[in-house]
């Protein structure tokens, strides 16, 4: 009797054609079982919510059954409940896209594997959330930090860590410049066109005024200290979004808006000439489940400033590729942690240089997908001798490396 071929049914909020760093996780997913999908390991059907038909992503193999629904629920939910029926292994890239079958997975009738990316899995989560994520064959976190806190908030689960990767849409830098790449001129708060300097304090990430975790007000505050000390130190928030003529009223009052700099959205090759000229990449960000823009400034070999108790502490290795702080509202702690790189470049760029080295050792869009199946295998019956791209091996990282913190 032929062997049966495991059928994978993928429920997405999106991929190709959504933005943000779900989507970007999603494509590393899709490549990951699409490779096993063009090897007739598994047959594969993918099912997503917001995109349409034309979004399908351009590598997934002919075989692959792609069904875009552009935000309709009833359709989402029936079409999940029609695969149901085959009793396949469904992932859910959120949670709540597992609803339609949550009843089937919680008496034991079909399997589900959920990934879990950010505050959402523990913070403020509903009683059918809990269920989901109990009755999940396996719950897949993207950092260990969210697996900490999701079983703080839901108790016993099936759960492993699955640390993210650089999304390969970026690509990866084989090798480092000498340093910026010509002069850069920007508009800063004050109106006036200013070229950037040498002490440029870099974060990247969307401005929202629903989004205030992500540390620019404090990056403000704690900026006429550091230009008492160094007072060429200048300030950059790159990234679209609703706050940022508040934030310039904020600079406005502080008397700082000579040295803060809001560009808005910026395009990639835009937005790497800034990563070039950056001094330290410096997001005190309470709200990362991960924080893949640490992984952005580390391919460009610069230290980073992120914050304990947040995904930050996944990537950035206190006191060797960057500084983690307790509080960001503390400007006396914010202060001394920005104000011990830049008065050491040296020390600074070594920084950089380590982090540039932990993102090529452990940190690469391959590293990620060989996680992925690794931990997916066993629901999968694939065998141990695929590979990923043939060249990462699914067993190139021993399975007590995704339970233990990262170290340099």
């Amino acid at each position: 009797m032929a062997e049966s071929i495991p059928r994978i049914v993928f429920v997405m909020t999106g991929a190709c054609g959504a933005t943000g760093g779900v989507a970007a996780v999603n494509v590393q997913v899709l490549r990951a079982l699409s490779r096993l999908a063009g090897a007739s390991r598994i047959d594969l059907s993918v099912l997503s919510f917001t995109e349409r038909v034309s979004d399908r992503p351009p590598f997934l193999p002919a075989s692959v059954e792609y069904h875009a629904f552009a935000g309709r629920k009833g359709a989402m939910a029936k079409a999940t409940l029609g695969y149901a029926l085959r009793r396949p292994v469904f992932f859910f890239d959120y949670l709540r896209l597992a609803l339609p079958v949550l009843p089937l997975v919680a008496l034991g009738w079909g399997r589900a594997i959920v990934f879990a990316h950010g505050q959402e899995y523990w913070k403020d989560i509903r009683w059918t959330d809990r269920l989901t994520l109990r009755s999940a064959s396996l719950v897949v976190a993207n950092s260990h930090f969210t697996l900490r806190k999701m079983r703080n908030a839901v108790g016993e689960m099936r759960a492993v860590a699955c640390p993210l990767g650089l999304p390969e849409q970026l690509p990866l830098n084989d090798e480092l410049s000498s340093g910026p790449q010509g002069p850069l001129e920007l508009r800063a708060c004050d109106g006036r066109d200013r070229l950037l300097g040498e002490r440029v304090l870099l974060l990247v990430g969307r401005v929202e005024s629903r989004e205030r975790g992500k540390g620019h007000e404090e990056m403000l505050a704690v900026l006429p200290e550091l230009l008492s000390r160094f007072p060429d130190v200048q300030l950059v928030f790159a990234g679209p979004g609703d706050d940022r003529s508040r934030l310039t009223r904020v600079a406005d009052r502080l008397r700082v808006s000579h040295a803060v700099f809001m560009p808005g959205y910026m395009e990639p090759q835009m937005l790497a000439a800034l990563y070039r000229r950056c001094y330290a990449f410096t997001m005190p960000s309470r709200q990362e489940g991960f924080g893949l823009v640490y992984l952005e400034a580390m391919n460009f070999a610069k230290p980073c400033l992120g914050c304990w108790d947040d995904g930050a502490e996944d990537v950035i290795v206190h006191g060797q590729t960057g500084h983690l702080v307790r509080d960001p509202k503390d400007r006396t702690e914010v202060a001394a942690a920005l104000s011990d790189l830049l008065a050491d470049p040296a020390k600074a760029t070594q920084m950089g240089l380590r982090g540039f080295e932990l993102l090529r050792s452990r940190f690469t869009a391959e590293h990620f997908r060989a996680r992925v199946i690794q931990h997916l295998e066993p629901f999968l019956n694939v065998g141990a001798g695929a590979t990923i791209n043939g060249t990462v091996p699914l067993h190139s990282e021993g399975r007590q490396a995704d339970t233990d913190r990262t170290g340099v």
